[in-house]
């Protein structure tokens, strides 16, 4: 490829996310059968290029690992399937890096307010504009006070929407860089608190809980302190916080309390807001009007139970003799009991040998209350015999509704003694004579 190819470089836009150090180019097609692609040299002097790219035949590529605020000079050539380039390079086209955008500041402005921002990051060249997304914030004048700064003056109308923007930052090239959310319109009235979590009044909050507070506006993240966000405990004391504590989200708009330790079982809690100019303050200094204490506060859940069941009493109560042979035996439990563990294998009736009587389908049977266990045997049970009601215990025996086990076995010690039937009549067969 002995013979000049012109091509035509431009500096462009690239979509999608970059980084600094970035140039993105790109340069018309070639047209050549004996095209196989192209190579990208650029230097930080005109005509000097100490640095290639070979791309393929592509007709754009990104430069990366470029350095801030320093001005590339880029041109390309293109290459035959034997590796001959063209004799010349295209033209010759400069520009920074991709502009990057680290902090605005302040962050944040009310509406109908003039302000003055500060924009840091690189690789801003002359001429370079700022753009907000949404509406009503209008650029009056940006001026470059450096390769790392501009300062851009803005007016925020009356009835601009509230909440974040995007701020982008463009330079001449159109070459870009966005912060998401670099800048947030506020209200210009007083933050208030939106909400709490657990809100006023919840009840059954884990004692682990981590309450929140939601503000009406992105606030001053230096006030957000353990002394203006507060945890009130039901005598009106503090709760202790943990280090760090309250958080405050990057939105700047919810405050998180982490007490030092467990809440208390039972107990009511209330968050509580200091307002006035030694409380919370917006991103752009407005105080909170007045204290804020949630009425009425939230309760934590009992504690849980941990007291393992024991058996009341038995009837026929141990002891008991004269017990009719259809009987049905009970078991009167502590506490509600897990239906469950209620089995034939939990709770039995013993023969004198000590086995297990044969339960009917559906015994024992468990009252809608879990206090009391009915065993129903498969047959009547036998005359002038000794029989013992056991519940068997352990982590394979009955337990609660909270999962605590009867503590051991529980075997009656004597047990009881069924009915001793009085004999039946007998009954004479003889017919009579009548002859």
């Amino acid at each position: 490829m002995r013979r000049l190819f012109t091509v035509l470089v431009v500096l462009f836009a690239a979509t999608g996310a970059l980084y600094a150090g970035t140039m993105s180019i790109a340069w018309d097609p070639v047209s050549d059968s004996d095209l196989a692609g192209y190579k990208v040299y650029y230097g930080t002097a005109p005509g000097n290029y100490t640095m290639s790219k070979d791309v393929g035949n592509a007709t754009s590529t990104t430069l990366t690992g470029l350095d801030p605020c320093t001005r590339y000079h880029v041109a390309v050539k293109a290459y035959d399937t034997g590796g001959l380039e063209s004799a010349s390079y295209s033209n010759e086209i400069a520009g920074l890096p991709r502009p990057v955008l680290n902090t605005v500041t302040p962050a944040a402005g009310d509406q109908g307010a003039s302000l003055t921002l500060t924009l840091a990051g690189e690789s801003y060249d002359s001429g370079a504009t700022v753009e907000f997304s949404g509406t009503g914030i209008t650029v009056v004048a940006v001026r470059r006070d450096s390769c790392s700064q501009l300062s851009v003056d803005i007016q925020i109308a009356a009835g601009a929407p509230t909440g974040a923007r995007d701020v982008t930052v463009m330079n001449p090239d159109r070459s870009y860089g966005t912060k998401t959310a670099g800048f947030t319109v506020n209200t210009n009235a007083a933050p208030t608190v939106s909400s709490t979590s657990p809100a006023p009044g919840a009840t059954n909050i884990a004692v682990t809980v981590k309450p929140t507070v939601t503000f009406s506006e992105r606030m001053d993240p230096a006030s957000i302190t353990a002394s203006t966000v507060r945890l009130l405990d039901s005598t009106g004391a503090a709760v202790a916080q943990a280090a760090g504590s309250p958080s405050l989200s990057a939105d700047g708009l919810t405050a998180t309390i982490t007490p030092s330790a467990n809440l208390g079982y039972s107990k009511t809690y209330r968050t509580n807001v200091i307002g006035g100019a030694s409380g919370v303050k917006d991103i752009t200094g407005k105080t909170m009007t007045s204290d804020y204490t949630q009425s009425p506060g939230f309760t934590t859940a009992a504690a849980p139970d941990t007291t393992a069941p024991t058996v009341s009493s038995t009837n026929p109560a141990d002891g008991a003799t004269n017990v009719a042979i259809t009987v049905k035996p009970q078991v009167v439990f502590s506490e509600a009991m897990d239906a469950a563990t209620i089995t034939s294998s939990t709770v039995q009736l013993l023969d004198s040998t000590g086995a297990p009587v044969a339960q009917a389908a559906g015994s024992p049977a468990l009252s809608a209350d879990g206090l009391t266990a009915t065993i129903t045997p498969a047959a009547s049970l036998k005359e002038r015999a000794t029989y013992k009601i056991r519940v068997v215990g352990g982590s394979s025996g009955a337990k609660d509704r909270a999962g605590n086990a009867l503590a051991s076995t529980f075997t009656q010690a004597t047990g009881f003694t069924t009915e001793n039937l009085p004999p039946k009549a007998p009954t004479n067969n003889r017919r009579s004579d009548t002859r």
